[in-house]
């Protein structure tokens, strides 16, 4: 863990204490400071410890990473009524600002006009509250894989 690394200090509870899921015993997930206005439910999926890029991530990882990603993006869906998502990962300048591998996991809707539109800063309170909807649909998920 690297406290210098915004994403190492939100995972740690340091920054923005509450609004990180745990995905499985790898990975977490947390809404993106900056959420588009017809896409609220914007999240980052990041490993729980600092990896850098994907180049880094240990083969044995690479199963309970796509894992993560798979029950992350159902969840966004489910708990934010979309029709799809778009997932992102940006990997290295000029494409990655924070060094620390993550997807951005965005619903969807029919006509939301997400090329075109701006993101604003969403305050903490609102945050809190998207991890808790996606909590809901997160756990229900998570249970299911685990019963097959």
């Amino acid at each position: 863990m690297n406290l210098s690394c915004v994403f190492c200090s939100v995972t740690a509870g340091v920054t923005d204490p509450g609004v990180c899921l745990a995905v499985n015993n790898e990975f977490v997930v947390f809404p993106a400071l900056h959420q588009r206005p017809n896409n609220r439910g914007h999240m980052l999926l990041v490993p729980a410890g600092h990896v850098g890029g994907i180049a880094d991530v240990p083969p044995e990882k690479a199963g309970p990473m796509l894992a993560a990603l798979q029950v992350t993006t159902q969840a966004v869906k489910a708990a934010f009524g979309a029709s799809g998502t778009t997932v992102r990962l940006n990997l290295g300048p000029p494409a990655q600002d924070i060094f620390h591998l993550h997807w951005h996991i965005i619903p969807r809707y029919v006509g939301d006009d997400f090329n075109s539109a701006k993101s604003s800063e969403v305050p903490l309170n609102e945050r809190l509250q998207l991890t808790a909807k996606l909590g809901q649909h997160l756990v229900r998920r998570a249970s299911t894989r685990v019963r097959k």
